[in-house]
Order: structure tokens, then C-alpha cells, then sequence
């Protein structure tokens, strides 16, 4: 029997695939109570590990009276922490009439534009609907302008045209297949739209206007613009959803941070009060399986932090750049 052939390139391919959905899993897409449980596992399997090691001993108890002071410190911290955020939640939520008409004013002639150019009369209210929404009309009006392009004057505007057209239509073909396995939440429409502001496809298309506008018909070029403004249309929703989700992810990690520094803060008091007791034989054996379990709960406000900041930072840096800029980071 002769051995299978691995190639070793497809290998290579596989594995940076694998190690890429691991990555994006870990940022974007995985629930935000696994990823910290992840973390608190990896804490739970480090310090039983030092201890089935013989690493450290637990003779001498105050290396531990430190360990358990920091923790009970570094959670106290954590309250500082929830209420910065709240206040920075607050800070824009609390707008003055005026304010708040003017904000809700925007956001109703926004879907009025949109509706008008889609000739729709309702546009829909939720998130994922209405993002396909757009993705539609953006669609449409790049096979009208594929339409337009047939028979111009210069082949290479032609051609490239042609090439617009087919780039648009395959990315907003590739959102569309993502909103409908993705949740009908904020993430789930913000969370399909990471991968590009389409400031590139927005570039070429004035690029091209820009270079053979004199042997293009003028419906061609308005076609063009046409293309450009539902293109703009896209980034506007993902920058307003950006928005609605920070304050709603900041919102309740603040809460969670509440929910789990309390028994954090009581396990550290309570392990802090054991060490008072004299040590015996009693004592240290129990304090050898205790001290892994109220060291992954001293972690678990930091891990909750690590899992959502991950995530929040992630959508920060991949929305930085509105059109017509954009960064590598937007572009993945």
C-alpha cells in the first residue's frame, strides 16, 4: 500500500484557515460567556498544574495573603471601571429636546432617502431586514450600471465598469448569505458588514467617471454617482449600528461586571479571613482544593473584562474609517 500524499501548500492553506476562524471566532463571533470561560478554564488547569507540579507549597501562606489582596484590590477596581462606562452611556443618552428631535429628524430623512431611491414606500425597522435592505438596492443599482456598460465607447471602461459591477454584486451576495444565518440583533447585521466599507469599490467608481467621463453617455455617469450614493448609504447604517451596539455591549458588560464581582469580592474576604486560622493538616488540605476554584472566581471579572473588550475593540478597529477612506483592518 503506498502512503497518501499530502500536499503540503493545501496543508499549509488549511491550517492558516483554521487558525484564521479560530481568530475570528475568538474576537467576533463566539459568545462572550464562552470566551471567558475559556479563560477562566486556562486559569483553573495554570494553578492546579502548579499545584499537582509541586511548584509551590502552601506552607508559607503569605505568598497567597498577597495573591488574594490583589485580587480583592484589582475587583474593587472593577467598580471604577462600571462606573466610567455608565457614565460615558449617560453622557449620551441624556440630550436635551432639541437634541433628541434633531437626532430623530436625521434618522427619519435618512430612511426616507433610502426609501426614495429604492422607490419603497416602508423601509423595514429591524436591523438585519433593513441592512438587506439596503443591500438589495445597492445590488440593483450595480446591475443597472452592468446594463449601461454595454456597448460605450472605450472598451477599457467597458471592462472596467464590468469588473465593478462584479465585485459589488459579490460582496453584497456574500453579506446577503450572512444575514441569513446571522440573528436578527444589532451585532448580527453590524457583525456582517466588518469586512469592508466599500471605499475601494467608491474610489474605482469615480475613478472611472474621472477618466473616460467625455466617452461615457450621461446616463452612464449618473448611473455612476447612482452606485456611489447606495454604496454611502451602507456605511451610514453601519456606522449608526456601530453605535446602537457599543452602548448596548457597554451597557451590559457593565452588569455583568456587578453580577460577578460580588461573589468575587466574597470569595477573596473569605479566603483572606481562612488564612487566619492557624495552619494544620486539616486546613492545608482543604486549601489544596480550594485555592484553584477561588482563584479562577478572583479572575472571573477580569475575564468577563478581557472577553467583551476583545470583541467591542475589534468592531472599533474595523469601523474606524468612514467613506471614502478605509484601513487594512476594515479590509479582511
Amino acid at each position: 500500500m503506498t502512503a497518501l500524499a499530502i500536499d503540503p501548500h493545501r496543508l499549509g492553506a488549511a491550517l492558516a484557515d483554521a487558525r484564521r476562524r479560530w481568530i475570528e471566532w475568538t474576537l467576533l463571533e463566539g459568545d462572550r460567556a464562552v470566551v471567558a470561560a475559556g479563560v477562566l478554564a486556562f486559569v483553573l488547569a495554570a494553578v492546579g498544574a502548579i499545584e499537582l507540579l509541586d511548584v509551590a507549597t502552601l506552607s508559607d501562606r503569605q505568598p497567597l495573603y498577597y495573591l488574594f489582596s490583589a485580587l480583592l484590590g484589582g475587583n474593587l477596581t472593577l467598580i471604577t471601571v462600571v462606573i466610567s462606562i455608565n457614565q460615558l452611556l449617560l453622557s449620551r443618552e441624556l440630550k436635551s429636546p432639541g437634541e433628541l428631535r434633531t437626532e430623530i429628524d436625521d434618522v427619519i430623512e435618512y430612511r426616507r432617502d433610502v426609501e426614495r431611491t429604492a422607490e419603497r414606500d416602508v423601509a423595514p425597522v429591524k436591523p438585519s431586514e433593513f441592512l438587506d435592505f439596503l443591500l438589495q438596492n445597492a445590488r440593483r443599482q450595480a446591475q443597472v450600471l452592468g446594463g449601461l456598460s454595454v456597448g460605450v465607447g472605450a472598451e477599457r471602461a467597458w471592462w472596467e465598469i464590468s469588473d465593478l459591477v462584479t465585485t459589488i454584486t459579490d460582496r453584497t451576495d456574500e453579506i446577503d448569505r450572512q444575514l441569513n444565518g446571522a440573528d436578527d440583533g444589532i451585532f448580527g447585521a453590524l457583525s456582517t458588514t466588518l469586512r469592508t466599507n466599500y471605499a475601494e469599490q467608491m474610489h474605482r467608481a469615480r475613478r472611472i467617471r474621472a477618466a473616460y467621463g467625455d466617452a461615457l453617455p450621461e446616463e452612464t455617469l449618473e448611473a455612476l454617482d447612482d452606485t456611489v450614493e447606495r454604496l454611502q448609504e451602507l456605511d451610514i447604517a453601519r456606522q449608526y449600528f456601530k453605535n446602537l451596539y457599543l452602548q448596548d455591549e457597554l451597557s451590559r458588560l457593565s452588569r455583568i461586571l456587578l453580577y460577578a464581582g460580588i461573589p468575587a469580592e466574597v470569595v477573596a474576604v473569605g479566603v483572606l479571613l481562612a488564612f487566619t486560622t492557624p495552619p494544620d493538616a486539616t486546613t492545608t488540605a482543604s486549601l489544596d482544593v480550594v485555592l484553584p476554584l477561588a482563584v479562577t472566581i478572583g479572575f472571573a471579572p477580569l475575564a468577563i473584562l478581557v472577553s467583551f473588550i476583545l470583541r467591542t475593540a475589534t468592531v472599533t478597529q474595523r469601523t474606524v474609517a468612514t467613506v471614502p477612506f478605509t484601513t487594512p483592518e476594515q479590509e479582511v
